[in-house]
């Protein structure tokens, strides 16, 4: 065995001989697969995943938002036509008494006249005309077709509940119908007040330049403005 002293490499050469060293073997799992493979597989298939999943996903649907009728260049004319077709409800049912029903079909028709004379011209009166329009339609003929379908029904309801005391179950149904009856009546009476009510605040605060809108009947008229059978008259 030789006594000469052995030499350990410098710093340098080790640096040297590590930054030479052949590229480290990519990482496998125990059946020898390429887990840096299996990574970028992993990847594409989340990036896949979420693409599909955006594309999957419902849009959100955009809800048509009602027009908008404002005030703030309305004319007096403007505002006295649009109070007018509202008040012409007055005119219809205190003209309706007098006459005994006879002005009724043709007073329901002011506001829908108003109408066709401002659609070209402002759709602030167009739209509050066709309100008024409505609102007496459902006052005057809806409180009449209530009453005589929901009275000929009413009637035959309680003929037949009549005949039924012979087998007791009348003797119930009678009182019962008899309320339904008063309900009914009620119903048909208040339609007219109430188109009285909402015509008259509406009257009074169209005046005033406000945009009043009926419960419910300023949704369905606003839609068919927009894109209703009104719009194509």
């Amino acid at each position: 065995m030789s006594d000469e002293q052995v030499q350990q490499p410098s710093d340098d050469s080790r640096i040297t001989r590590l930054s030479s060293l052949p590229p480290r073997p990519a990482a496998s799992d125990e059946m020898g697969y390429d887990l840096s493979d299996a990574a970028s597989g992993d990847n594409v298939v989340r990036e896949y995943e979420q693409r599909y999943s955006a594309a999957r996903e419902p849009k959100a649907k955009i809800k048509a938002m009602p027009r908008s009728y404002s005030t703030a260049h309305v004319s007096e004319e403007e505002r006295m036509w649009a109070a007018a077709a509202h008040a012409s409800a007055w005119l219809t049912l205190l003209g309706g008494i007098v006459t005994i029903g006879a002005i009724i079909p043709l007073s329901i028709f002011v506001p829908l006249a108003i109408y066709f004379v401002f659609r070209k011209k402002s759709d602030f009166v167009a739209f509050h005309a066709l309100q008024a329009f409505v609102l007496q339609l459902l006052g005057t003929v809806g409180a009449l077709v209530l009453l005589l379908v929901g009275g000929t029904i009413w009637t035959v309801g309680m003929v037949v509940s009549a005949l039924l005391v012979m087998v007791l179950i009348g003797v119930v149904l009678v009182p019962l119908w008899g309320v339904i009856g008063i309900a009914l009546l009620l119903v048909v009476l208040a339609l007219p007040f109430a188109m009285l009510f909402y015509s008259a605040v509406a009257g009074y605060r169209t005046y005033r330049g406000e945009d009043y809108r009926y419960p419910f009947i300023a949704q369905w008229v606003d839609r068919q403005l927009a894109g209703g059978l009104l719009n194509a008259a």
